[in-house]
């Protein structure tokens, strides 16, 4: 038995060897093909350094001098620990999502929270918000900030619609950033400006918009409850104070009530309005602090870890990276062209023959 396994072992090692080997090989014998077509390469090196050159300087100079940087602030957003009332708050938050025109399902807050932050319930009052930045010495909103023109060709009352529906697109698409972890529920939303403070203040106005949709719709139904009962309450009260004035107006009036059966009995029916309005007017107070303590109790609040701040460094682009990926780039494709450019040639002048 263990001489089986012995073999077994020494073949698998054999067989490694063997892959090892021929890839090794493999790669020898590419060096070996590719070492004419350097040489050829090395004939055209003044005329590659000069096109690498050229590159290298409109690189530096469009990423340095051309293209801005751009600040990133991130905002954590904490699932909603220790609550008992999770699973009334789940079917909540997926009511406000599709009254955002968002479908989710039986999800995590945090999750549902992604996909309400990219509705346009949310984004608008970002996208309207007046910020205070560098570039302007007055508080401007985003679409006065990327300085985005309407559509002449639209009628006036449809160019601030297309405006928004592109700065929400941009701000969507290229400017916001969301990584939802599945085993924390933790909500990561990240921000790119061109200033740091504006990013900081984008990514709080964000959340801020997000915390208020979902307290203002989540509420709307416990406050009509609400008004329900306080309305209910305003009436049967009115009525209790009725039936207690005609039940001490009747007492009044009818002082030798022992002595007639009818007297008791139009006092007794008194009293039993009395005790009826009574006891409906304790049940609606009951009523009304239990819906005051559920409204506060069943409104989802966005569970924020730390309100975004100015961040200090940039975060991008990436100059240097750029530059070396351009050049590799370059490098290759001129290569490429040189050693292709006699063969292009020949057959051209070949087709031009015939």
């Amino acid at each position: 038995m263990a001489k089986n396994i012995n073999q077994s072992d020494s073949l698998i090692d054999e067989k490694i060897g063997q892959q090892e080997k021929t890839f090794f090989e493999s790669l020898v014998l590419f060096f070996i093909a590719l070492k004419p077509h350097a040489k050829r390469v090395r004939a055209f090196r003044k005329q590659l350094l000069l096109f690498n050159g050229t590159i290298l300087v409109l690189s530096i100079v469009i990423l340095f001098f051309l293209i801005k940087p751009y600040f990133q602030s991130t905002i954590f957003v904490l699932p909603d620990f220790g609550n008992k009332g999770s699973s009334s708050m789940f079917s909540s938050l997926s009511g406000l999502a599709s009254l955002a025109g968002v479908s989710v399902g039986d999800n995590p807050p945090t999750l549902i929270y992604e996909n309400l932050l990219k509705s346009e319930a949310v984004m608008s009052e970002v996208i309207y918000k007046q910020y205070k930045t560098k570039e302007y010495d007055h508080p401007v909103n985003l679409i006065q900030y990327f300085d985005l023109k309407p559509d002449e060709s639209l009628p006036d009352s449809l160019q601030d619609r297309k405006m928004f529906l592109k700065m929400f697109k941009m701000l969507a698409k290229s400017r916001m950033e969301t990584d939802f972890d599945r085993q924390t529920s933790i909500l990561s939303i990240m921000i790119e400006m061109p200033e740091s403070q504006l990013s900081a203040d984008v990514a709080n106005a964000l959340v801020l918009s997000l915390d208020k949709y979902v307290r203002t719709q989540r509420r709307s139904f416990a406050i009509e409850q609400r008004k329900y009962l306080e309305l209910r309450v305003r009436q049967v009260k009115d009525t209790l104070t009725y039936c207690e004035e005609q039940l001490t107006i009747f007492r009044e009036m009818k002082r030798q009530i022992l002595q007639s059966p009818k007297l008791q009995l139009d006092q007794a029916r008194l009293m039993r309005n009395v005790e009826i309005q009574q006891t409906i007017y304790g049940e609606l107070i009951k009523q009304l602090e239990l819906v005051k303590l559920q409204e506060i109790k069943d409104t989802p609040v966005v569970n924020v870890r730390e309100y975004a701040k100015e961040p200090i460094l940039k975060t991008g682009p990436p100059r240097v990276l750029i530059i070396i990926d351009i050049l590799f780039l370059s490098f290759v494709l001129s290569s490429l062209w040189f050693l292709l450019k006699e063969k292009f040639s020949n057959g051209w002048m070949r087709i031009r023959k015939a």
